[in-house]
């Protein structure tokens, strides 16, 4: 009889249809989801290094200082710290004792010189990153010197621009260079702060961080002192 019949082909066709389009609408939605998360974690991931990167800096350079102590007769300058301007991709190298030795019985110190800078990505020369490169100690080596005894390492990638200023107390205002190598700029003293301004590349798009460092060691140490 008519009213047990089962389903035709064509009810089966479209009930499949049906399920196939609900099923597609729910998995792409979830895809979506997915995909956003993955997005957002990548982006996170992301700011997350230059923002260690900074801190990284802010916390080294909260360490600099300058000292009197070396030898009378060397004219080499064991302390320093040497922020050039290069436009908008400047040069900061500067002594610390910022350094962390790993081994036991290390020939090194916890005093070194760690030098900032922006240079190209050996493999690729359209990208350019933020380069750290750090003396483990006192050499009394110029800031132009140091690529010739310690490596440099990567720190933040596809960093556009590293600007750099530093607080000059005494003139109450923001300078672009300071060296304390130079007797004609400030060879006895250090910017009370530091600013440091990263642009970054984020899938083609430019990205600015802001960060200041306090320099609390504001008086050279002389040991020789009473």
């Amino acid at each position: 009889m008519r009213h047990q019949r089962g389903m035709t082909m064509i009810e089966v066709l479209i009930a499949l249809a049906v399920l196939a389009m609900i099923v597609t609408s729910v998995w792409s939605g979830f895809r979506g989801t997915i995909d956003g998360m993955a997005a957002a974690e990548s982006v996170q991931m992301r700011y997350a290094i230059v923002r260690g990167g900074l801190t990284r800096m802010q916390s080294e350079l909260g360490m600099a200082y300058l000292s009197f102590n070396r030898p009378l007769d060397d004219a080499r300058q064991y302390t320093l710290l040497d922020g050039v301007d290069n436009g908008k991709q400047d040069d900061l190298t500067f002594s610390s004792f910022s350094h962390l030795r790993m081994r036991k019985d290390a020939n090194e110190s916890d005093q070194s010189v760690v030098q900032y800078f922006i240079e190209k990505d050996p493999e690729d020369a359209r990208r350019t990153h933020l380069f750290r490169r750090e003396s483990r100690r006192l050499s009394g080596d110029k800031a132009d010197q140091l690529d010739e005894y310690f490596p440099a390492y990567i720190v933040i990638e596809d960093v556009e621009e590293f600007d750099v200023q530093y607080w000059d107390d005494r003139q109450r205002e923001w300078l672009d260079e300071w060296r304390t190598t130079r007797n004609d700029m400030q060879p006895d003293r250090l910017p009370q702060r530091v600013k440091i301004r990263l642009v970054v590349r984020d899938d083609g798009d430019s990205v600015q961080f802001v960060a200041q460092a306090t320099l609390p060691m504001q008086e050279k140490i002389d040991l020789g002192k009473e």
